[in-house]
């Protein structure tokens, strides 16, 4: 999980212990590539526009007072920011910050302290032309489920932590792609398949450690499928 929270360190004891018998390091991205000093520009609204603009003053007003009763952010601070990326930080709001770093951070600092080979399995442009090419609309809708019933969202939310504190990676897994919708394909089936490609190749130059979000790891298309189909044996390790 790309969070701070209690959950997502629950198994960072024993990542510690793998990566320690590792020699490459490969996290979903490069956490040094210098596109990410580019971040800013792709996580903004084009034009210079927030996000009452978009939506309207009334809508936005409305979705104003929800999200700062809700969930304590003052959605005039980030209204500058696509909407996908709002519906994010409500997201990580939710969740406990236990942490000063999200855990992929920690873990990608961590190797590099090991003196480990540093490796991303897409680069940060690949992922920005993801993130260019999710609709809208889409966008928008994401927004409106974590205001329309904040509940709601919230519980689901927390479910996904819980699954991911015990372990449960194929209802974890289900429940991402349901979140998903549409865009299941984009978001998980195709990094999935890109990801995976590119370990298999890392896999061949030494002992890797690999991290990736939990929900790219099971299903028919995922990560640990693929890597089955290459010859590979895959076994859980319990924390």
């Amino acid at each position: 999980m790309h969070v701070k929270s209690e959950e997502a360190y629950s198994g960072v004891t024993l990542a510690k212990h793998c990566m320690e018998q590792c020699h490459i390091y490969a996290g979903e991205m490069d956490l040094n590539d210098p596109d990410l000093n580019m971040i800013g520009d792709y996580f903004m609204n084009e034009d210079g526009k927030v996000l009452q603009d978009i939506i309207g003053i009334k809508k936005y007003e409305k979705y104003k007072k929800i999200i700062l009763k809700s969930f304590q952010i003052n959605l005039d601070e980030i209204a500058h920011f696509k909407p996908i990326v709002i519906s994010n930080m409500i997201s990580e709001s939710i969740m406990t910050k236990s942490y000063d770093l999200s855990l992929d951070h920690f873990l990608w600092q961590y190797a590099e302290a090991l003196g480990l080979q540093m490796k991303g399995l897409e680069s940060a442009s690949h992922q920005f032309e993801i993130m260019q090419s999710i609709p809208f609309d889409i966008q928008l809708k994401a927004l409106k489920s974590c205001t329309k019933n904040v509940s709601r969202f919230r519980k689901q939310v927390m479910k996904l932590s819980e699954l991911y504190k015990n372990g449960e990676l194929t209802k974890l897994y289900k429940a991402s792609k349901k979140s998903m919708g549409g865009l299941r394909k984009l978001m998980i089936y195709d990094r999935n398949a890109y990801m995976a490609n590119r370990l298999i190749q890392l896999a061949d130059e030494g002992a890797t450690f690999c991290a990736v979000g939990a929900a790219h790891l099971p299903g028919s298309k995922g990560m640990l499928k693929i890597l089955k189909a290459h010859g590979f044996k895959v076994s859980p390790i319990a924390i």
